[in-house]
């Protein structure tokens, strides 16, 4: 059985235990008390950071050529193993898609693992090593409002900078580049890249 599924990509490095931003490991075995919108106090998990801090190594950013490489190699690959996908978005360090995929764990993540391989893959030569962070992030959609929202935020609420890409005509850069990929400008406001900036 396929369930829609918005799937959530960090880089390597990102998003680590004992994130100001707060965190969770699989599980929920060590978790802060907040999240990114309401981060937990600092003293919080202030021994885990440093430990990672110290250990990590930078994380990895994706500039505005390889956003491009990775949301299309990303949307292909995931086309071409038979599941359907209707928005992604790749912003500096995350990506998010929706997609229809199978709702047992291990496989839906094989499936993205391949997905993530093939945008690896395409921008090794600049991008070498491990980009992305171990596993992924998949919240089932409840809903026909669930899937609207998710859809709406994938495409329109995106940071500046961010590829926007969409199974819509007018969005669709992959299969036709005359309509302009489509970038999100300050304001969340969409524009349109012909060529990208050397």
């Amino acid at each position: 059985m396929k369930y829609w599924q918005h799937v959530i990509l960090g880089t390597r490095c990102s998003w680590m235990h004992g994130d100001r931003r707060g965190f969770r490991d699989r599980g929920h075995r060590i978790h802060s008390s907040g999240d990114y919108k309401n981060p937990p106090p600092e003293h919080e998990h202030a021994g885990l950071r440093r430990y990672f801090e110290k250990r990590s190594v930078k994380p990895v950013d994706f500039d505005l050529a390889i956003r491009v490489e990775v949301c299309r190699e990303f949307v292909v690959k995931m086309l071409k193993l038979g599941f359907r996908i209707i928005a992604c978005s790749v912003g500096e360090r995350h990506l998010h898609a929706l997609v229809e995929l199978v709702s047992e764990y291990r496989e839906k993540r094989k499936v993205v693992g391949k997905c993530k391989q093939k945008a690896s893959h395409a921008v090794r030569l600049l991008l070498p090593g491990n980009i992305w962070s171990e596993g992924g992030e998949f919240k089932r959609i409840k809903d026909a409002g669930h899937l609207e929202n998710t859809y709406n935020y994938i495409r329109t609420r995106q940071a500046a900078g961010t590829i926007v890409w969409s199974h819509k005509t007018d969005e669709d850069w992959i299969k036709d580049e005359s309509v302009g990929i489509v970038v999100m400008a300050r304001g969340r406001k969409p524009t349109r890249l012909f060529r990208l900036p050397i």
